[in-house]
């Protein structure tokens, strides 16, 4: 473990010296970089010991596990991510640690609001902020490191890119972060981890250096959460000293610490190639590179600038398990064997010692619990860019997340250019094909021209998604036509100026004179003039020997070493492809015979479950499920949440033909530690923040209403008409324009009969003025048993109906009743019912509103309520995308199923809840009903196949039929999508209908529905501004109620059930005939 001083490529701050006590020793570090860096550098891996009492060091490196939890200043806090700028001590958590109450300090409860939240500040996420600012769709960027870039920030290599305009190609990782973000980084919320995602579309963060809990509202969600590597499972893979690349790759190139110098890769892939180059830039002996695989996977340009190093590369070999020192604080060696269809072959173990740690680079796994998570809360709106979906380059990931950016345009209804979305959908394809061979060797001039002057070869044989050497030459030499082709070189326009040489992100292009003996090679790291080399091939094997003549400075820092040959002339160089310094070439590799080692195999590392374990527990079975295995070992049930053990046991138990079902399920805290004295902080004050140059704006108003059902509508209309200056303030379309538009007076509670008799004649009053296509019905009440007929017959004491007697149902319903129907013996037929259209009742109640100096706020959100004094604020989004926040002197919430969010704002509790209720339409009917005219109001009360009322009538209009049907259970519709019908909503409604009417069976659906009942009971209370829970009774009861609203709150008489309608009152209740 070593701190990094000298880099090739990465600028070393100076930093400031701090001190802090480990365990009574005093530990230097410096500012800026973590916990971790300083204990590592300082000879201290071991940060906690698990419950069996193992020793453990760095698992995840990003935050993720508990693995480096230790006592910070006596709170806990996860060392790999916990900087030591202000740190006093560090310890381990004692197994008997008892926690101590800490006083919640934070004052403001920040609530961001936004139209796009973005969880990652890495290639994807920033990519997709800068695409989401240039069509200026506000975001908000969330990220739970210190600077932006994410994985980029780790890449100290060129990277890949095939662009039409040079960009990003040839930039390194830690660059193109930096471009991505610009220079303006507003709106990106850095050190915040996301911790849960909260129903209404709210995601919770806390800060890693305050601990401070705050929150984003957002419409859309995209998740930029990159992946976990992948670790196998070997015995004694636990071992400090065992990393995976992540943390390998973090410590040596944001924490400047080489956490060992003698380095045995394992995985030959892309991550294990740049892991192992960057491990020799900083300074480390990398002794080989074994891969399971009979063939190297990742790109062939990267494999060759390992293989020029002298790395070998084994094949066909698996990694069995670590070989501890004596103290178990780290390795000295590993037993490894040859292997077929990953399982090892017996007799061929042996051992690769001499070395300081193991760096394990097999392969990444989706973080994607938040993904997961993510679409439960938010549906649709959610999209998953970078490793989150699909396991990449930092190219794809940075393309996909320009991709998503025009999908959540196009989601949103913004104007964008679809031919550029086209084309970065093209190139984000592109950016995932494997390479493919196209050349066997790579072009060569003529010897004619090899000998007229110097010229370059491009090694790179295979096409894929790069092209930054088309840009590298001045005079235009170098050509790449597509993805799927090589570049080409016009040797008549190149004249050996070898400016391509460090351009090329794959350093396969290499510059010769052959009149001079001289070679231009690419390099990365440091080599004095002078000094002699082996002149090798891709395969790191010697061709001949030569000098370092001069070190070509670059400034993106990979530089070219001019070489003179000593051994080798003519077109022989042509086959030399790099060089090693004579006194650093590797020696063969060699290895010792197996012993016996010291070994645990543990599958999960929090909770100590053994692979033994879970074979005992397994038993005879083939499969099991994740949750059983979880609730009988606890794997998976740690800090991490499975995010790695559950891959690694799939893994490890294929090979016992068992299979693990399903996968762990995302639990909050999703990420780092949130404590109860997180979230209880009664004195934190709610602050909400707007998106930059988005000001809230302040206005004053008498009366302002919330919803703008034929309620909300109503209570505008007389406010108004009052004198009041009135807002009424409309979000969504809700159960008033989604009802079936009709009335009725019959009700067992004479009181609501009353209310409805009312609110007829404020229809009547309507239609004399403005056509609502308003109609006189009836309603038809079928019965079924004797309590129905006795309850039915109670209500005409309070009602105008009748009773009528099964065979006359031809006559008093409709000429085409089904008269072999046995299910009715009566039906009660009330008169003095109506009809009308939603819409044009609602257009017209407003527009009296708005005639006597009414305001409607349509397409406006309410945020945020609260009181003060006597004054109520409340904050809302306008269609514009401002921010107004209005004082007033009464606000009323009409908000119908989204009511409770902000009564309980206010400090009340109405134990109000929005049902489910589905309802349906037909096409175009003549007349069916009684004397040819619409078919009334036709009711069944039965408690019949999950719901307890199916009803429907005929539209005068046009003639179409529409219905609905009543869940018997309320609590299963509760708050169920509106958005899908049920197959048991559509097969009752068809029975119903075709056994009343045998000639609907033949008539064809228009549409299908779903609206919400607002349950249990009405609340009408001026006092405490409420007029909610209407029970799907808006449309027959909703005008009056607001008139009676309206009239308490100006002092007016009103009926003396009023008073049963407040809040604390008895209430009015409906059961019969709900």
């Amino acid at each position: 473990m070593y701190e990094i001083k000298n880099h090739p490529i990465l600028d070393i701050p100076e930093s400031e010296i701090v001190e802090f006590l480990f365990e009574g020793q005093k530990v230097k570090g410096k500012k800026g970089y973590t916990i971790a860096a300083a204990l590592h550098q300082a000879g201290f891996p071991i940060h906690s010991h698990s419950i069996h009492d193992r020793q453990r060091s760095l698992e995840c490196g990003i935050g993720k596990c508990g693995a480096c939890e230790m006592l910070v200043d006596g709170n806990i806090r996860r060392i790999c991510i916990t900087l030591v700028d202000g740190v006093k001590e560090v310890r381990e958590i004692p197994k008997d640690y008892q926690p101590i109450y800490t006083e919640n300090k934070q004052k403001e409860l920040r609530i961001y609001k936004t139209t796009v939240a973005i969880i990652g500040a890495g290639p994807a996420g920033l990519a997709c902020r800068e695409t989401l600012n240039k069509l200026q769709i506000s975001n908000l960027v969330i990220d739970n490191n210190a600077v932006i870039g994410g994985q980029f920030n780790m890449q100290t290599h060129q990277f890949f890119f095939f662009e039409k305009e040079k960009k990003y190609g040839g930039m390194r990782g830690f660059e193109i972060a930096k471009t991505l973000a610009g220079d303006n980084h507003d709106d990106i919320l850095l050190n915040e981890t996301v911790w849960d995602i909260l129903e209404g579309k709210r995601i919770a963060i806390k800060n890693i250096e305050n601990q401070e809990i705050s929150y984003v509202d957002a419409e859309y969600l995209v998740v930029g959460t990159g992946a976990i590597p992948f670790m196998p499972t070997f015995e004694n893979d636990d071992l400090p000293g065992v990393y995976t690349a992540a943390v390998f790759q973090k410590m040596m190139n944001q924490e400047h610490t080489l956490l060992g110098k003698k380095v045995l890769t394992v995985g030959a892939g892309n991550i294990g190639y740049l892991t192992s180059y960057q491990g020799m830039q900083a300074g480390a002996d990398i002794k080989a590179i074994i891969e399971a695989m009979p063939n190297e996977g990742g790109f062939p340009v990267q494999a060759n600038r390992v293989r020029r190093l002298g790395i070998p590369i084994l094949t066909s070999h698996l990694l069995l398990k670590a070989i501890p020192n004596d103290k178990h604080d780290g390795i000295i060696g590993a037993v490894i064997a040859e292997c077929k269809d990953f399982k090892a072959i017996p007799g061929t173990e042996k051992i690769i010692d001499d070395i300081d740690i193991i760096n394990i680079c097999t392969g990444l796994v989706p973080d994607d619990q938040l993904l997961v998570k993510g679409k439960e809360v938010f549906g649709i709106n959610t999209f998953g860019i970078g490793d989150a979906i699909r396991i990449g380059e930092g190219t794809s990931a940075v393309l996909r997340g320009k991709q998503v950016a025009y999908e959540v345009a196009q989601c949103i209804g913004k104007r964008y250019s679809y031919e550029d979305y086209l084309e970065i959908s093209k190139q984000y394809i592109d950016s995932q094909q494997h390479p493919v061979r196209i050349l066997e060797k790579p072009y060569l001039p003529s010897s004619e021209r090899m000998q007229a002057k110097p010229f370059v070869q491009i090694d790179c044989l295979y096409g894929f998604a790069c092209n930054p050497c088309a840009f590298a030459c001045p005079h235009g030499a170098i050509s790449k036509s597509s993805t799927s082709t090589v570049p080409a070189i016009n040797f008549d326009k190149c004249i050996g100026c070898m400016e391509c040489v460090y351009q090329c992100p794959g350093l396969a292009i290499f510059g010769y004179n052959l009149s001079k003996a001289q070679l231009f090679l690419p390099i990365e790291y440091h080599a004095e003039e002078g000094v002699s080399v082996f002149l090798i091939d891709n395969n790191g094997q010697k061709l001949g020997e030569g000098i370092i003549e001069k070190i070509l400075k670059k400034k993106n820092k990979t530089n070219v070493a001019r070489i003179k040959s000593t051994t080798l002339f003519g077109e022989a160089l042509t086959n030399v492809r790099g060089f090693i310094i004579q006194s650093k070439y590797p020696k063969k590799l060699s290895f010792k015979s197996p012993q016996k080692v010291e070994s645990e195999t543990y599958v999960c590392h929090c909770e100590d479950v053994s692979v033994e374990e879970l074979l005992k527990t397994i038993g005879n079975r083939t499969f099991i499920s994740v949750d059983e295995l979880k609730h009988t070992t606890r794997m998976g049930m740690g800090p991490c949440r499975g995010k790695r053990c559950i891959p690694r046991a799939k893994q490890i138990l294929r090979g016992y033909g068992i299979e693990i079902t399903g996968d762990s399920t995302p639990r909050a805290p999703l990420s780092n530690q949130v404590t109860l004295g997180d979230l209880y902080n009664p004195k934190a004050k709610e602050v909400f923040v707007f998106p930059k140059n988005n000001n809230v704006k302040k206005q004053n108003v008498d009366i302002l209403v919330a919803g703008g059902g034929i309620a909300g509508s109503a209570l505008f209309r007389y406010f108004a008409e009052a004198g009041k200056q009135t807002i009424l303030i409309n979000y969504d379309r809700g159960a008033s324009w989604r009802n079936i538009g009709g009335g009725r007076p019959t009700f067992s509670n004479p009181d609501i009969s009353d209310i409805a008799k009312h609110n007829l004649e404020l229809f009547k009053d309507i239609q004399k003025v403005y056509n609502i296509d308003f109609k006189p019905t009836r309603y038809v009440n079928l019965v079924h048993d004797d309590a129905t007929y006795r309850a039915l017959d109670a209500s005409r004491a309070w009602s105008d109906a009748y009773m009528v007697d099964k065979k006359d149902f031809q006559k008093e319903i409709s000429p085409l009743w089904n008269p072999k129907l046995a299910t009715y013996s009566h039906a009660l037929i009330a008169n003095d019912c109506w009809q009308a259209t939603p819409g044009r009742t609602i257009e017209y109640i407003r527009g009296v509103a708005i005639d006597k100096g009414g305001v409607l706020m349509e397409d406006c959100e309410l945020l945020h309520v609260k009181k003060q004094g006597d004054k109520y604020y409340a904050l809302v989004q306008t269609h514009a995308n401002e921010y107004i926040e209005y004082c007033c002197n009464h606000f009323v919430n009409a908000l119908g199923y989204s009511a409770e969010k902000f009564i309980k704002m206010l400090g009340l509790d109405t134990n109000t809840y929005p049902v489910k209720h589905q309802a349906f339409i037909t096409r175009r009917l003549p007349m069916i009903g009684k004397n040819n005219d619409a078919l009334d109001m036709v009711i069944d009360r039965r408690r019949y196949k999950g719901f307890t009322a199916v009803y429907g009538q005929q539209f005068l209009k046009t003639g179409q039929i529409i219905g609905c049907a009543s869940p018997g259970c309320d609590p299963n519709e509760t708050r169920q999508n509106l958005k899908y019908n049920s197959k048991d909503f559509l097969e009752i409604v068809s029975e119903m209908f075709s056994e009343w009417i045998p000639n609907l069976n033949s008539i064809g659906f228009h549409a299908v529905w779903s609206g919400y009942y607002t349950e249990p009971r009405y609340i009408v209370d001026p006092e405490n501004g409420l007029l909610i829970g209407l029970r799907g009774h808006g449309f027959m009861l909703g005008q009056y109620l607001a008139k009676m609203y309206v009239d308490k709150y100006l002092g007016k008489k009103v009926p003396a059930y009023m008073d049963d309608l407040r809040l604390n009152g008895k209430g009015l209740s409906e059961t019969a005939f709900k």
